[in-house]
């Protein structure tokens, strides 16, 4: 029962998030360079220039017939690649519908999941070193990606909220560790509270709202926390990536983490109190401002 109201409540929190971004269409036309990264929901793009950064996309579909000289990452998406096109990097798409001319150059690999056995072949190319890297489940897969998915919306809805709590939990860490614990405390508490009050009707509506908020806390921290592992880990390595490659970055970290023995454990519990610290850090700051 826990399991599913946990499941329902993180799915209404994205079907939330996704309802706030909206459809659009972006067209770079031929001749056309554009150097800005595209991070896109449910749009239609068309490229026949020239992108000389990354591309990713959620749902939608994607035509291109030019150049994009950083990765393209699609999920869910209708791609179809011309036979002029030129991808500098990697060409991954996730689900959806993958149209690929012969000609077309692709710099990097190509990464075309659409099973469970796509899945597990991909986990064993990228984890191979890991000791439970063989017994990578699907189910877990799952889970990573759609936490990549809910991290990449959220930094799609909220670019600058998100890169600003990012500054903040790097100027204070442990004032965001010390919130965080407090805050799941204080969450176990009422928790426990709300339990005891189901037993009449009034504690069943206070329940469902504080798993809510928490979930929604969770996704915020959790999309804060990537972004800034991945960005230390493009400054140390001097990467230009854009903002939603930090998030990629944040997310391989995450993964490696679930597959290492006990170290990884804590250091998971570690990185869940600082996204929770860091959702409520941000959001004392704001009402701090506003005030």
């Amino acid at each position: 029962m826990k399991k599913i109201l946990s499941l329902a409540c993180i799915l209404a929190a994205s079907g939330l998030l996704l309802a706030a971004a909206e459809k659009k269409e972006i067209y770079v036309a031929a001749g056309q360079t554009r150097s800005s990264a595209i991070n896109a929901f449910n749009a239609r793009l068309s490229i026949s220039g020239k992108v000389d950064e990354s591309v990713f996309l959620l749902g939608g579909q994607l035509r291109l017939d030019g150049e994009i000289t950083g990765d393209v990452i699609c999920l869910g998406s209708r791609v179809e690649i011309g036979e002029r096109a030129v991808i500098g990097r990697d060409l991954i798409v996730i689900g959806g519908r993958l149209e690929k001319a012969e000609r077309c150059k692709i710099g990097g690999q190509l990464y075309h999941v659409r099973t469970q056995k796509d899945l597990k072949k991909i986990a064993r190319s990228v984890l191979p070193f890991l000791p439970e890297a063989g017994g990578l489940t699907f189910f877990k897969i799952i889970k990573i990606f759609f936490w990549l998915i809910l991290a990449l919306l959220t930094l799609l809805i909220l670019p600058a909220q998100v890169g600003r709590a990012a500054v903040m939990l790097g100027e204070t860490p442990l004032r965001h560790l010390l919130r965080g614990l407090l805050t799941l405390l204080a969450f176990a508490l009422l928790l426990l509270s709300f339990l005891l009050m189901s037993i009449v009707l009034i504690g069943i509506p206070l329940l469902m709202m504080l798993i809510a908020a928490y979930f929604l806390l969770l996704i915020f921290g959790r999309a804060v926390v990537f972004y800034f592992v991945g960005g230390r880990i493009a400054a140390a390595l001097k990467l230009k990536v854009s903002a939603s490659l930090f998030i990629v970055l944040g997310i391989a970290v995450y993964t490696l983490l679930k597959f290492l023995p006990f170290p990884g454990v804590l250091l998971l519990i570690l990185m869940d109190i600082f996204a929770i610290g860091s959702g409520v850090s941000f959001f004392l700051s704001r009402r701090k401002a506003a005030a």
